[in-house]
């Protein structure tokens, strides 16, 4: 019962992120400076309510309770819905949220048993490469246009934003839920090891791609050494998308069991 539960923490926090990711995408819709920015952003909004409906009906179906969302999501959350600035929004949701949650929809595909899941991983993994490949692209030319002091300002947000995503895994849901010490629990799980190496590994996607758009300044990039994820700004960026790896046919797991 206890694994449903963990399962079930994780994927209300997907469900949360998902519809934080519409309400962002259709403000997009209407912000974005350009037609095509805010062509892409009407697309996005169909598929995160896509995403937001297939995780809730599993959550429904499935396993039959959702947890509430987390304090540090919600934070950030309102910050960028509330933000007047487009390309806050754009570096809050394309390159922070939506990177931290390629990289843990990846190692949550690679661990789950139930094969339905998988193909869900699967399907919005693929809607979700898009998504932060438009942004990369997007913000570097942006970005290049910016003053000294107006990049500065956009690199101090992302590491702020980056700081709360951080601390945003460590869900007290389930602790609660059995009538744990979440606050004891929570701090002997922060300091594990493992958990700093699972949390530090979730930025592999956002890190490469904060220096592609120019916003890893040398002020915050010791900022981010100090929290251990500089490390992964030389790997590869979402800057360019594999075209032949997107035109392949959709495979899916349940088709083997």
């Amino acid at each position: 019962e206890c694994s449903w539960h963990v399962l079930a923490s994780g994927l209300s926090s997907i469900v949360h992120g998902e519809q934080g990711a519409m309400l962002v995408a259709s403000q997009l819709a209407t912000c974005a400076p350009t037609y095509n920015a805010k062509l892409y952003a009407a697309s996005q909004t169909f598929d995160e309510a896509r995403h937001v409906e297939v995780y809730h009906k599993y959550l429904r179906e499935r396993i039959g309770w959702i947890y509430p969302i987390m304090p540090g999501l919600k934070l950030l959350l309102d910050k960028i819905l509330t933000d007047p600035r487009w390309d806050l929004k754009f570096i809050g949701m394309q390159i922070i949220i939506e990177g931290l949650a390629l990289a843990a929809f990846e190692r949550q595909r690679a661990s789950v048993m139930d094969p339905l899941l998988k193909d869900i991983f699967y399907l919005v993994i693929r809607d979700e490469a898009r998504h932060v490949t438009f942004g990369v692209n997007y913000l570097e030319e942006f970005i290049a246009t910016l003053s000294e002091e107006e990049r500065n300002d956009r690199a101090e947000f992302a590491y702020e934003a980056c700081v709360v995503m951080r601390n945003r895994f460590g869900s007290t849901n389930v602790l609660k839920h059995y009538g744990w010490d979440a606050e004891e629990a929570m701090k002997a799980q922060t300091g594990s090891e493992a958990m700093t190496l699972f949390n530090n590994l979730l930025f592999s996607k956002i890190m490469p791609n904060l220096k592609k758009i120019g916003l890893l300044t040398d002020e915050v990039s010791k900022k981010y050494e100090e929290l251990g994820i500089l490390q992964f700004k030389d790997l590869e960026d979402a800057g360019v998308i594999d075209w032949d790896e997107m035109s392949k046919p959709l495979e899916y797991s349940s088709k083997t069991v």
